[in-house]
Formats: C-alpha cells, sequence, structure tokens
C-alpha cells in the first residue's frame, strides 16, 4: 500500500466522522442538550477539562448550529439555510463577514442620528425573509 493511500483513507475517513457530528449536533434533541448545557450549568461530557479533538469539534459544531437557529428564530434567515451544509456554511461567513464590518463601521464611523437610515436593510441576504407587504 503506497503512503498516499493511507492518507486518501484516512481524509475520507475523517470527512465521513465531520458529516455525522455535523448531523448529530444539527438535531433538536442535541441542540436541546447544549441549550440546557448553557443554562443549568452541567457537563456534557464525563471530562470536564482536556477534551479529545472530537469533543471539540463537537463543541464547536454545536455552537455553530446554536446560532443558525438563533438567527432563525429572530428572523434573521429563514430554515432553508439549514437544508445543506454549503448552505449553512455560506450564511455563518457572510454573517462573520457582516457582524465584522459592523464592528469596524461603529469603530471608525461618527454617530449617525437618523433613525431613517437604521430601519433600512443594508444586505440583502438570499436566505433573508422577504418583508410583508
Amino acid at each position: 500500500m503506497l503512503p498516499f493511500s493511507l492518507e486518501l483513507n484516512f481524509n475520507t475517513s475523517a470527512d465521513i466522522l465531520i458529516k455525522r457530528v455535523r448531523q448529530l449536533s444539527k438535531t433538536s434533541y442535541w441542540q436541546t442538550v447544549y441549550g440546557s448545557t448553557k443554562e443549568l450549568g452541567f457537563q456534557l461530557f464525563n471530562n470536564q477539562t482536556n477534551f479529545s479533538e472530537l469533543q471539540i469539534l463537537f463543541l464547536n459544531y454545536m455552537g455553530f448550529y446554536s446560532v443558525i437557529n438563533m438567527d432563525i428564530a429572530m428572523g434573521d434567515v429563514t430554515d432553508i439555510v439549514l437544508d445543506n451544509e454549503i448552505y449553512e456554511d455560506a450564511y455563518m461567513h457572510y454573517k462573520n463577514k457582516s457582524d465584522k464590518k459592523k464592528i469596524a463601521d461603529r469603530n471608525t464611523a461618527p454617530q449617525q442620528s437618523s433613525l431613517k437610515n437604521e430601519s433600512q436593510p443594508k444586505v440583502n441576504w438570499v436566505f433573508k425573509k422577504p418583508k410583508k407587504a
């Protein structure tokens, strides 16, 4: 067996593992458990420190989907974003970029007193719910 084929097999199994972790993290059961651990303060894992890479990956995706679900609940985006991993990643990339831009604008731009500018959306995201007429 050639060394590059070992790497290929590892990458394939890692991709499958990440896909499964994403699927588990997205479920309503694990999202509820994740929210409860934050609110009630109980431990999700037996160990409280020295998390394994798998535990860290799982916690990262739990937070990832928690943010998406919160944005869906607030009406910032529709649940269509959860139909595809590419949509999820693209939305979070967009959200991170726009959040960084908002922070940079807030720190550099003078305060605007006009409420008219705040009521109009600055960016139309493809998954954003349309305004009702």
